[in-house]
């Protein structure tokens, strides 16, 4: 039976008097025992994805959706913020839907749109900003907060969207973060405070001031619109980066929080290091909430090899800790095409296993089975093929039976804008948590068709899905 998911939003800039007793604990949502059934985690409807939706505006151009991303005039389309609940089960109807009002993101990037669920389990984080519906450009603009002198182009303030188990919305505006690029994820252990991540212009005003300081790992509070950048990575391994190229090393794209500690990572831009990193709290354990802090990076490679020149192998994305010593890692894949142009599939592409030995994050295996990499696909509401490269953001649970498992939307690649509006996909596989080595229908006498992706749901015509989560409960705390 479908019921609805939340009930109608409510939009503030500073902190709602039910949303802050919701953070508090004083007092349960109003609606909370009418949702409790559609939030257990005993319930079939358990899942949420961001769904980002194209409203129509083509600026005057001649290219209609979704050819108008192929026109170089055009510099981002702001669409709407959706949230959907769906079933575990493939192709299940959507059991409701949250229109987010007070933010937008830019369709066509696909770097944005991650959806967190809070260590305490009682709310989802978005990034956005503050920009109107279908305006063109505001991905690349500044905000009012972090502006050039020499900047004419109207500002922007970026936006941290919290959602709460019975559908209240607060939507923070972010001055100083982000400006003159995207921003791409954000998460909160109980909705008191924010941690981001997110990528900016790396322009400089003489006096160090400008877009190149709103970079990196930031942590901020609901309603306040100042954000500070919690640590500076700097890739040693990579002499030959100027000053002003390695504020790019902070371009950080996932966010996660596990056993009290902050972890990112990057995945794209041709500086710094591709991998994943902590953000410790001075130079050791815990979550920080001061500057200066030290970012180490657990595991990855020079985005491009200073002495060869080549690219780094892997492009992290969403990232999982099924424990202390087992990490999932979603890894795009590089688009690279053969002499005739077809796509060629990225061996690291897919869903990572790493497992902590010896102090030394190592790669276990890579899951590729079911998504059908670099294999074009035609849709029936798209007039191109489009191929996955691999996977974006994703989410996992661990099982009673000694398996995991991974819930993620896929990466995709088309001839239009090199497959930024394409159609995507929600998938999910099982992976035997134990296992150091790929299992197969040999392993261990039992395999019951874990290890292979299985697609729940494809985005609709003129929209696309961004971001994976378990959906929020009021009623959890860790």
């Amino acid at each position: 039976m479908n019921r609805t998911f939340l009930p109608s939003p409510t939009r503030c800039i500073l902190l709602c008097p039910v949303l802050a007793a919701l953070i508090s604990g004083a007092v349960a949502s109003p609606s909370a025992s009418a949702q409790d059934r559609d939030f257990d985690q005993g319930d079939q409807g358990n899942l949420v994805v961001s769904r980002v939706q194209y409203d129509g505006n083509t600026f005057g151009s001649s290219e209609t959706y979704p050819t108008i991303f192929n026109d170089p005039t055009i510099s981002g389309i702001q669409g709407s913020i959706h949230i959907d609940r769906y079933g575990t089960e493939p192709f299940s109807p959507r059991r409701g839907s949250l229109a987010i009002t007070g933010a937008t993101t830019s369709f066509s990037s696909k770097s944005e749109g991650a959806l967190m669920r809070s260590l305490d389990g009682r709310f989802l984080t978005y990034m956005g900003y503050v920009g109107p519906l279908g305006a063109e450009g505001v991905s690349n603009s500044e905000t009012p907060g972090a502006t050039l002198t020499t900047n004419a182009s109207p500002t922007y303030d970026r936006a941290v969207v919290l959602i709460a188990a019975d559908g209240t919305v607060m939507v923070t505006a972010e001055s100083n973060a982000y400006s003159g690029d995207n921003p791409r994820a954000a998460i909160t252990v109980d909705g008191r405070e924010f941690y981001l991540a997110g990528n900016s212009d790396s322009t400089l005003n003489k006096d160090g001031t400008g877009p190149g300081t709103t970079i990196g790992a930031r942590y901020g509070l609901p309603g306040s619109t100042s954000s500070l950048q919690l640590g500076i990575y700097l890739a040693t391994d990579r002499p030959d980066e100027t000053s002003k190229q390695h504020i790019k090393d902070n371009n950080f794209r996932g966010i996660g929080i596990y056993q009290g500690n902050l972890y990112v990572s990057k995945g794209s831009g041709g500086n710094g290091d591709d991998g994943v990193f902590q953000v410790q709290n001075g130079s050791g354990p815990g979550l920080p909430t001061g500057t200066g802090n030290t970012i180490v990076k657990l595991l990855g490679a020079p985005a491009t090899d200073p002495n060869s020149g080549a690219v780094s192998p892997l492009t992290p994305f969403g990232f999982w800790f099924a424990n202390p010593t087992t990490l999932y890692v979603a890894d795009e894949g590089y688009a690279n095409l053969d002499a005739s142009g077809n796509l060629l599939v990225d061996p690291q592409a897919g869903l990572q296993k790493w497992s902590l030995i010896e102090g030394v994050w190592t790669l276990d295996y890579i899951i590729q089975d079911g998504l059908d990499l670099a294999e074009p696909q035609t849709l029936s509401h798209y007039p191109v093929p489009t191929a996955t490269t691999g996977l974006r953001n994703i989410a996992g649970r661990i099982n009673d039976d000694g398996t995991v498992t991974i819930y993620a939307i896929t990466g995709q690649y088309s001839t239009i804008s090199g497959g930024e509006p394409d159609p995507t996909k929600l998938v999910v596989v099982t992976d035997i948590l134990s296992a150091r080595t790929l299992p197969d229908s040999h392993w261990h006498g039992w395999f019951d068709g874990a290890e292979r992706f299985e697609i729940l749901q494809v985005s609709g015509y003129g929209e696309v899905f961004r971001g994976v989560a378990l959906a929020p409960d009021h009623r959890h705390r860790q």
